[in-house]
């Protein structure tokens, strides 16, 4: 039911997220039967009625505390089974099995600025002087780690099945860099860089959203995420780093 009301999964992390929030709702709804079965019950057991005057005493002290001590035993498994699992995998450092593609975000009113690092992984020099249209991250191209950089807006093309980290920050106020189909929501605030990871395994384009509001203009800031074969992101790559000035090297097949 619940798979049927959450986005399509396109993320390895995803299933143990849809996991816990599966378990998280039978647990409460279990509660909320169980607690509004007693609150019934109690309705009709104690009612004035013919021959019986209402019952105002309240409930023996023991049968609260083996109620609480239910649920508390409940909230400990959940959290033991479900949530720290789920917790300690998204937390811990990304599988080394592939080649990670890294990439920059910076979020600012009202759109997603993309930096890849190019063929030599390393993000060259930036500056808020060389910011344009054509260039809104003001890339720096007279330096060397910069020449091959790839710079985009409100765009994010991805390989399936490889890594991806993210590093994010913003130009501006406090925006959610959040991508539903991959389980992905995390803050970015100014002046700080935040990262995280995830591993596409579906291939398709789905939203860049921002689920902070970030001013008038927050509902319009809105980009892409593109999840390409291998192949197709390493020709798309390649055809943005010759536009760049250099070809592309093939890490990623």
């Amino acid at each position: 039911m619940i798979e049927r009301l959450l986005p399509a999964a396109a993320s390895a992390h995803a299933a143990s997220l849809d996991a816990v929030l599966r378990a998280v709702h039978v647990h409460m709804a279990v509660q909320a039967i169980a607690w509004g079965a007693i609150f019934v019950y109690c309705l009709i057991r104690f009612r004035r009625r013919t021959g019986h005057a209402a019952s105002y005493d309240g409930a023996k002290p023991l049968l609260p505390v083996v109620a609480i001590a239910l649920v508390i035993v409940a909230d400990a498994a959940l959290l033991a089974a479900s949530a720290l699992p789920a917790w300690i995998s998204r937390t811990a450092s990304p599988p080394a099995t592939a080649e990670p593609v890294e990439v920059r975000v910076v979020a600012e009113q009202f759109a997603w600025n993309v930096q890849y690092p190019g063929p030599d992984r390393t993000f060259g020099r930036t500056s808020a002087a060389l910011i344009s249209a054509s260039n809104p991250l003001g890339i720096d191209r007279t330096d060397p780690a910069a020449r091959d950089d790839v710079g985009l807006i409100n765009s994010l093309m991805l390989p399936v099945g490889h890594p991806v980290i993210v590093q994010l920050t913003a130009r501006d106020v406090i925006h959610s860099f959040t991508l539903n189909e991959m389980r992905v929501k995390q803050d970015v605030t100014p002046g700080l860089v935040v990262r995280t990871w995830f591993t596409p395994t579906t291939i398709g384009k789905w939203e860049i959203a921002c689920s902070q509001l970030c001013g008038l203009g927050h509902a319009k800031m809105r980009g892409f995420v593109t999840v390409l074969t291998a192949d197709e992101f390493q020709k798309w790559m390649d055809e943005q780093v010759k536009a760049a000035g250099e070809s592309a090297s093939d890490p990623f097949r």
